[in-house]
């Protein structure tokens, strides 16, 4: 069986109690794709149960964060030249049903990035009050900065072209902890073309969310110093570019 053009990157940590079920919902879509599991160090039996499922798995030496664990999938898909990639969790949140609109709406070659967006069209996802305002404040902020309205700046469930994805692959090019709101800005400010598609999202199967508690609050302070950084090295940029093209 030859390789397909398109690869599923799920980061898993400590992920045994949903890992198997999310596997088995992508393959009864019948659907041409490869699927790599990034096992970023988990303390569990992660990696046990996806080699029990013959998909592949790639398992980090210890804890690398989630950005950390998706640029290794990068890697991977860049080195073996995949057309496209879906970036999908291991928690059991994400539809596997949506996988199809985004595989349609990359090949039609109009656009670099996909997103899965929760607040388009019918769904309906509950959240905490720290994220939804966190959220209301990124999609400000991507709005004044890009001119870009995105719904869902924080959705892991995203498509990317081999484009993308190759650049992400590139060292420091890739945020290790959590890329959300800054990457987009600099991606969109960058040239690349940015679409949203109506998303179902569920609740988790097990577990709890990376983002609760204090963890929120931290990843909404960080993510603004983040914006922040993006910002000024893009207007420092465009002021050197400016500089070389008066002289």
């Amino acid at each position: 069986m030859g390789r397909a053009d398109c690869l599923v990157i799920i980061p898993a940590y400590n992920e045994e109690q949903n890992i198997g079920r999310v596997l088995k919902e992508i393959r009864s879509l019948n659907i041409d794709l490869d699927i790599l599991v990034v096992n970023d160090g988990s303390r569990d039996r992660t990696e046990a149960v996806v080699r029990e499922t013959g998909e592949k798995v790639i398992t980090l030496p210890y804890n690398l964060g989630y950005g950390g664990a998706l640029q290794t999938g990068f890697k991977y898909a860049a080195a073996l030249g995949y057309n496209c990639i879906i970036q999908f969790d291991a928690d059991g949140q994400h539809d596997p049903e949506n996988i199809p609109d985004i595989l349609e709406r990359l090949r039609t070659g109009a656009y670099d990035i996909v997103i899965g967006s929760r607040f388009l069209g019918n769904a309906s996802f509950n959240m905490g009050l720290l994220k939804k305002v966190a959220i209301s404040v990124f999609r400000f902020l991507i709005k004044l900065s890009t001119g870009v309205r995105i719904s869902d700046p924080t959705s892991g469930l995203q498509g990317l072209t081999n484009r993308v994805f190759t650049f992400y692959a590139g060292f420091g090019n890739y945020p290790e902890d959590f890329p959300d709101a800054d990457t987009l800005i600099y991606m969109i400010l960058s040239n690349y073309r940015v679409t949203e598609i109506p998303a179902n999202m569920r609740e988790r199967y097990s577990g709890r969310s990376m983002h609760t508690g204090v963890k929120t609050v931290f990843y909404f302070v960080k993510m603004l110093v983040s914006i922040l950084v993006v910002l000024l090295r893009e207007k420092t940029r465009v002021g050197g570019a400016k500089q070389c093209t008066d002289r």
